[in-house]
């Protein structure tokens, strides 16, 4: 199977690193190409691993691919999303799934058939968050009663002047970029979402995007608070589940912010144990380094069903609604 990739800054390289690993260790890849013209001058970097260069959009068609990741800016994916469709290939476009709920809807309606483009959502494959979430959509908690969730990290000195932090380029802020993971995680709990209160906070960057979120959902009794941040200046992530009959507790998402953990405990575990912290199973432990790979594998093999699985086109597309109801209230 081929595979292009288009685009070859911080998660383009990633997920070359996966084909090259998916084509070398279980020969689901057959060869792989890259095309950015921003970045050149890694050319021998890819054809070192075995990669073809591409210098043009062009080319990569030429090439044939069975399927296209598109990992740029949030802008550049837009317009080559609508560029590569035609081609008729299968689509993985990195979150979000357009700027918008309008330019979602506009790509999908340009899509040959509902299961062409797929959304990188990889916080999915996380190996602790695959594990909380079929524990609770297991029933392993209960009913669930909340579900918290925090992420963020301070960006460095100049970011004002990347992409990422242009209104215009990013279609947002931290909402939007890593918020939209958060909305994606919480959809696979909740198909219905409503947003009760959403507040910002800008004046740090001051380009006139949103830099800390606090955003308060609903799906039917099951409360949802998330925080999303440019200005944790300690790089945080952490999940909580509550439910009547237990909880789960993920954190750290490898890197900066530590291994990601992943525990769990019952109701009133201290009545059966020494203290609170000794009723408590460590599920697993995890530097979260596999990611790109276990979601490229699970969409080149059509693992869609089940948890995890990628994200599709139909779900972001709700998930990108949720958006738009929580921008609308910032």
């Amino acid at each position: 199977m081929k595979v292009a990739v288009l685009g070859y800054g911080l998660v383009g390289k990633e997920r070359v690193r996966a084909l090259a690993r998916l084509r070398d260790e279980e020969g689901l890849v057959s060869s792989f190409a890259v095309h950015d013209p921003f970045a050149g001058e890694r050319r021998a970097e890819v054809e070192a691993i075995g990669g073809r260069w591409c210098t043009s959009l062009a080319e990569v068609h030429a090439f044939s691919p069975a399927w296209v990741v598109i990992a740029t800016p949030h802008d550049t994916a837009v317009r080559l999303c609508e560029e590569v469709l035609p081609w008729r290939t299968g689509v993985l476009l990195e979150k979000p799934f357009g700027r918008s709920g309008a330019e979602a809807e506009r790509l999908a309606k340009l899509a040959g058939h509902e299961r062409q483009i797929w959304i990188g959502f990889n916080y999915r494959f996380f190996p602790g968050i695959a594990a909380a979430l079929r524990d609770a959509l297991g029933g392993r908690f209960g009913a669930m009663v909340s579900v918290s969730m925090a992420l963020g990290h301070g960006g460095s000195p100049g970011m004002e002047q990347e992409w990422k932090l242009d209104p215009a380029r990013a279609g947002g802020g931290c909402l939007i970029d890593p918020g939209v993971h958060m909305l994606d995680l919480c959809h696979q709990l909740a198909r219905d979402l409503t947003v009760e209160h959403a507040s910002a906070w800008r004046g740090f960057w001051n380009t006139g995007i949103e830099e800390e979120v606090h955003l308060v959902l609903h799906a039917g009794e099951v409360v949802f608070n998330l925080q999303v941040s440019l200005l944790r200046w300690r790089s945080t992530f952490r999940v909580e589940l509550q439910g009547t009959e237990g909880y789960g507790r993920v954190s750290g998402r490898g890197r900066s912010y530590g291994p990601m953990t992943y525990a769990r405990g019952p109701r009133w575990g201290w009545r059966s144990a020494p203290s609170q912290e000794a009723s408590e199973e460590l599920v697993n432990t995890s530097l979260c380094e596999d990611s790109f790979r276990d979601e490229l594998r699970a969409l080149l093999v059509g693992k869609d069903e089940g948890f995890p699985s990628p994200c599709s086109m139909r779900e972001a597309l709700r998930v990108m609604r949720t958006y738009d109801a929580c921008r609308a209230r910032l």
